[in-house]
């Protein structure tokens, strides 16, 4: 289901009046900063470059605890959400903090993830849990495009069916069909990490907030956000994508989200110089 029918337009149609006044870049990781899996020297040094104007970068991921943790010691960040929104790491007065979501409700969850496995394990040819599911505190991550062999589109669905009836939220990136218990989203704990530690309204948030994806479980926050970016994997037409971003690069993957990050500099350094 479409939840806007928004087209997305080049990265060249930026203006710099409308870059003027980002404060926080929000980005997806798999496949938005990495390329194949892996950290190009081009991406990681963009992260820097936002670091060194001001920028606040806040990686919003479906991943594990375990790689936020590895983002959050290492990257200049200001802040990491795993696991679909799960838990949230962020820093007051220099102290790292942990945050877990409200919604996540700990009696019974091991068996009830566990229940969710077997199942899928035992009903869908081919599935397998993430390579990492070892790192995940709450997210259940099935493999369906980061080690060969991929699953098809039917096994994807089959394994969605099955989250549903056992009562679990799903979300489609572009490795994993991650799968929990509890009523949050990446979109969620955006929104309470924004206002809990930055105290930003819902309306700062959407002049001063800019999202980076690349899959249809980005597609809540290309919604939410105004000012929106998408790495070009959105223009696949195999991904039906929900909601498409405001803007996208012309390169895939971490090449380009430096097309991102360049623009957007570019354009702020414009807007302060008019």
């Amino acid at each position: 289901m479409r939840i806007n029918n928004r087209i997305p337009k080049p990265l060249s149609e930026l203006k710099p009046e409308t870059a003027a006044g980002i404060t926080f870049v929000l980005t997806d990781v798999d496949d938005t900063i990495t390329s194949e899996g892996l950290l190009l020297p081009s991406a990681l040094e963009s992260i820097w470059v936002l670091h060194e104007n001001a920028i606040r970068i806040i990686p919003v991921t479906g991943g594990s605890a375990g790689w936020a943790d590895v983002y959050f010691r290492q990257w200049p960040v200001d802040a990491v959400i795993a696991e679909s929104g799960a838990l949230a790491w962020y820093r007051e007065n220099g102290i790292r903090k942990r945050v877990d979501h409200p919604s996540i409700c700990q009696e019974g969850y091991h068996e009830k993830a566990e229940r969710l496995i077997k199942r899928v394990l035992a009903e869908v040819p081919g599935s397998k849990l993430s390579v990492d599911q070892f790192c995940r505190i709450y997210d259940i991550a099935f493999d369906h495009h980061d080690e060969t062999p991929y699953l098809s589109r039917e096994g994807i669905e089959h394994i969605k069916r099955i989250c549903s009836e056992e009562g679990a939220s799903t979300g489609l990136s572009s490795i994993h069909v991650n799968c929990w218990f509890g009523s949050y989203s990446k979109l969620e704990m955006v929104k309470y990490i924004l206002h809990e530690v930055y105290n930003l309204q819902k309306d700062e948030m959407k002049r001063q907030v800019v999202y980076c994806g690349d899959a249809p479980n980005d597609s809540p926050l290309f919604d939410f956000f105004p000012l929106s970016f998408g790495v070009a994997n959105v223009l696949s037409p195999s991904l039906q994508m929900p909601s498409m971003p405001a803007f996208y690069s012309e390169h895939k993957g971490g090449i380009g989200f430096s097309e991102i990050v360049t623009t957007i500099i570019s354009c702020i350094q414009d807007s302060s110089e008019s």
